[in-house]
């Protein structure tokens, strides 16, 4: 029997199912690896961080939650970050699975930078883990459609035969591909980041592929490789 080189799971649980693969990408697309995204390709490295009072260095800038006007978990605020910026970014989601993943070789990865970060993990070699991060509600994990076609837009730029349940996550971003802004702005996480002023973040995670920078984990620090 052929072996299965890609996967996906969801959240800490199917991230611990998958803690000995080599390479895990880490999916949050509203908002953690979008932010990422958009901060490495700037050339700033990126401190996941479980919570914002966790023990960082002097030379760290702690993000907001989320702020027009400061850097923060918004995408949208780290446009105009520095290269020499080092940042640290909380996140109950994204960051926190980026600090619980062990050795294996980590990846953010969202829409906007499918294609770069399933090139990268190929290179390093397989199995992959995809991890969907979802969301809570009320402390559980709450599945959610942005980080399913997030995995499924990563897992459909991958080589390597799929596990069933990462073959029905690529089927879903293919089959809705041409429409992936519409869906984001129209679900539960984009309506109520749109209601708390911050629809244009929800404009820049559905731009597929604009992104050519896949953000690796070196040293604690997420970087683009």
């Amino acid at each position: 029997m052929t072996s299965v080189d890609v996967h996906v799971d969801w959240g800490l649980p199917g991230l611990r199912a998958m803690s000995e693969f080599p390479v895990l990408v880490i999916v949050d697309v509203l908002s953690f690896s979008t932010a990422v995204d958009i901060a490495t390709s700037r050339g700033a490295r990126v401190l996941p961080m479980r919570s914002r009072y966790d023990t960082i260095p002097d030379d760290i800038v702690l993000a907001w939650a989320r702020s027009h006007k400061h850097w923060s978990l918004s995408p949208s605020s780290l446009q105009t970050i520095p290269s020499d910026a080092r940042l640290g970014l909380p996140s109950p989601n994204g960051a926190t699975l980026c600090s619980s993943a062990g050795n294996a070789t980590v990846f953010a990865g969202c829409l906007r930078n499918a294609e770069a970060v399933a090139a990268a993990a190929a290179r390093v070699g397989g199995p992959v883990g995809v991890v969907a991060g979802g969301e809570r509600r009320d402390g559980e994990l709450r599945p959610a459609i942005e980080d399913l076609l997030g995995a499924g837009a990563i897992i459909t730029a991958l080589p390597g035969r799929r596990s069933p349940e990462a073959e029905l996550a690529a089927a879903a971003f293919v089959a809705v591909r041409d429409n992936v802004a519409d869906l984001l702005a129209d679900c539960d996480s984009g309506r109520e980041l749109a209601e708390m002023g911050f629809a244009h973040d929800v404009d820049l995670a559905a731009a597929v592929n604009a992104s050519r920078t896949a953000p690796v984990l070196r040293d604690g620090f997420l970087e683009a490789s």
